[in-house]
């Protein structure tokens, strides 16, 4: 397998991952029921960012053309910055100054999280944002030796 189907392959996975962890999210965790609307919409957007990545992802698999690289990409990235985004407003919301205040009214005295979650997903959102620092970076590189 050459590079660029590792490449697209990689990011369908990650994708695929953050995918899953939205619609687990949604359902067998109850946040359908417990999150407050606004979350809920920001996990409905990240689903569909997630979708178009995974959909583009395999067009750049399967036909290894430059403009679905660059949409791959392009999306890769602003998956996971949003999930970035949503993961803080998830760590905010375990913090004593914003206690719960992405959860519904009716759920706020008695949601608990397990605090470990709180820095396991923190800690691979900031992985994630690096990555895309990372990769970016690499592609500026490389075009400007191209050039």
């Amino acid at each position: 397998m050459n590079k660029q189907k590792t490449y697209a392959s990689l990011i369908i996975l990650g994708a695929g991952i953050l995918l899953f962890r939205t619609i687990r999210l949604l359902t067998i965790e109850n946040g359908w029921e417990i999150l407050s609307d606004w979350v809920i919409v920001l996990t409905f957007i990240e689903m569909a960012i997630d979708i178009l990545c995974i959909t583009i992802s395999t067009q750049w698999l399967l036909a290894n053309s430059a403009r679905s690289k660059s949409l791959a990409l392009g999306f890769g990235a602003a998956a996971a910055i949003f999930h970035a985004f949503r993961v803080l407003i998830y760590v905010l919301g375990r913090t004593q100054a914003f206690n719960n205040f992405d959860v519904k009214p009716a759920f706020r005295s008695t949601h608990n999280v397990d605090m470990f979650w709180v820095y396991f997903a923190a800690v691979l959102s900031v992985m994630g944002i690096l990555g895309v620092i990372i990769i970016w970076t690499a592609i500026k590189r490389s075009n400007k030796t191209k050039n």
